[in-house]
C-alpha cells in the first residue's frame, strides 16, 4: 500500500511539474508570428473624438500615472497572489506608442501581443473591440494629445506568480487566436446589441463576474459581482452585483441612477463609487442607456454584495471636514500615501467657491475628470469645508517641509 501511495505521489508531482512547465511556456514564449491586423489609424474628427472617449474610459485607468499622463504604473488593484502587474508607459520618448506602427498597436489591442512579441496578459482581454473602434483609438493616439506628451520612465515588466500562470493558462485559457480584422461595431444607439458590445469592450464582465474562466459572461453568475480586487488603500474589495436583482443588484435603479453612478461616481444610497471601479465620465447618455438595456437582459442573480474596501459612512450634519475626508471616501485617493495625494495642491489656486463647486461636481468644471461627484453625498456647506480643509492640508505640508530644511 505504501508503495502504491509513493507511486501515486510521484505521478502527481510529475503532472504538477508538467502543468507548471507548460504554463511557463505559454506565458513566456514569443508570439511574434501572430499577424499584424490591417487596421490603420482613422484621423477624422469624429473618429478622434470616439478614440478619446475610448482612451479615457478604458486605457487611462490603467496607464495613467499620478500626474494624469499615460506614463504607466503598478496595477495594485490586482490581488498579489496573481503576481506583480505593471502597465506600460505609453508616452515614453523611445518605447511609447509613437515608436510603433498602426499594425503593431492594433495587434496589442486585438490579441495582447506586444511589438516585442511578448504577450501582455492584461491586454489579451480586449480582443472584442471592433475594427472601427481600433482605428478610432489609433487615430486619437496619433493626434498627439497632452496625455501622451513624451516623458516618464520605462515601467517594469509584469511578473506572474506560479498561481497566476496556472490560472490564466488553464482556467482563463489565454489565447491569441482572434481574427485580425472583420469585427463590426454595432450602431451607436440605446440598444441591447450596442450595450452588450460596450460591456465587452469595457470588460465589465471581467471585473463583475467571479472567477477566472475564459468567457465569464457566458457562465451562471455573470455580472453578479464577487470578484476580489484591491482598493487604493491596499484593502481587499469585491465587485458589485450588476444584474437586475431587486434586492442585491440594480433592480431598483432607474437609468438616471445608473448614469449618475457610471459618470459621476455616486450611488442612489449616497455613497461614492469606490476604486478600482473607473469613472466613465465621458460616456454619452446613449451609451449609458445601451448598457442599462443590455444588463436588464442578463439573468438576475440574488447574490449579496460582499463587504470590503475602505469603509464608507453617510455624512452627518455635525461631521467636521477632517471626519468627512475619511468617512465619505476622500482619503482613499487623497490621504497620506494615496495615489492622488499630490492633486490636493490644486486647491491653492482656487477660491472657496470654486473648491465647493469642484467637490460637488468636478465634471461640470473639468469635463472628463476622474474625480467622483459628491453632490447628494455632502451638503454645499460641507463641500466648502472640505475644499478649505484640502487647502490647509497642502499648506501645512509645505510648512512642515520648509521647517525640516
Amino acid at each position: 500500500m505504501k508503495k502504491k501511495l509513493g507511486w501515486f505521489a510521484a505521478f502527481v508531482a510529475v503532472v504538477a511539474v508538467a502543468l507548471v512547465a507548460r504554463a511557463e511556456w505559454v506565458m513566456s514564449r514569443s508570439y511574434a508570428d501572430v499577424p499584424l491586423p490591417p487596421i490603420a489609424a482613422d484621423g477624422s474628427p469624429a473618429a478622434v473624438a470616439r478614440g478619446e472617449m475610448l482612451f479615457h474610459s478604458l486605457c487611462i485607468e490603467c496607464h495613467g500615472g499620478a500626474n494624469g499622463a499615460a506614463t504607466g504604473k503598478q496595477l495594485t488593484e490586482v490581488p498579489e497572489f496573481l503576481g506583480t502587474f505593471w502597465s506600460a508607459n505609453l508616452a515614453h520618448p523611445t518605447a511609447g506608442v509613437r515608436s510603433h506602427t498602426d499594425g503593431e498597436l492594433a495587434r496589442v489591442l486585438r490579441t495582447g501581443v506586444l511589438p516585442s512579441g511578448r504577450l501582455s496578459i492584461v491586454m489579451n482581454g480586449f480582443g472584442s473591440m471592433g475594427d472601427a473602434d481600433v482605428a478610432a483609438l489609433l487615430g486619437y493616439l496619433r493626434s498627439e494629445p497632452p496625455t501622451l506628451a513624451p516623458g516618464g520612465e520605462l515601467q517594469p515588466t509584469t511578473k506572474l506568480s506560479v498561481a497566476g500562470k496556472l490560472l490564466l493558462t488553464y482556467v482563463a485559457k489565454v489565447s491569441v487566436d482572434r481574427p485580425s480584422s472583420g469585427i463590426e461595431v454595432p450602431a451607436k444607439a440605446p440598444t441591447v446589441a450596442y450595450g452588450k458590445y460596450l460591456t465587452q469592450v469595457l470588460d465589465c464582465g471581467g471585473c463583475h463576474t467571479d472567477g477566472f474562466s475564459a468567457d465569464k459572461t457566458e457562465e451562471p453568475g455573470a455580472f453578479a459581482g464577487g470578484f476580489e480586487m484591491v482598493d487604493p488603500t491596499g484593502t481587499p474589495i469585491f465587485t458589485k452585483n450588476l444584474t437586475f436583482d431587486a434586492d442585491t443588484g440594480l433592480g431598483r435603479w432607474s437609468v438616471d441612477d445608473f448614469e449618475r453612478a457610471l459618470t459621476r461616481g455616486a450611488t442612489p444610497a449616497g455613497h461614492v463609487v469606490r476604486k478600482p471601479m473607473p469613472l466613465f465620465s465621458r460616456l454619452s447618455r446613449t451609451e449609458v442607456e445601451a448598457l442599462y438595456a443590455y444588463l436588464k437582459t442578463v439573468p438576475a442573480v440574488h447574490r449579496e454584495n460582499r463587504a470590503g474596501g475602505q469603509p464608507l459612512k453617510r455624512a452627518e450634519p455635525t461631521d467636521s471636514p477632517e471626519v468627512l475626508f475619511v468617512s465619505v471616501g476622500c482619503a482613499a485617493c487623497h490621504g497620506v500615501g494615496a495615489p492622488f495625494r499630490d492633486k490636493l495642491a490644486g486647491s491653492l489656486t482656487k477660491t472657496d467657491a470654486e473648491l465647493e463647486a469642484w467637490v460637488l461636481d468636478p465634471q461640470a468644471t473639468k469635463p472628463g475628470s476622474v474625480m467622483p461627484s459628491f453632490r447628494g453625498i455632502v451638503s454645499s456647506e460641507q463641500a466648502n469645508a472640505l475644499g478649505r480643509y484640502a487647502r490647509s492640508v497642502v499648506q501645512q505640508g509645505a510648512q512642515a517641509a520648509f521647517s525640516a530644511k
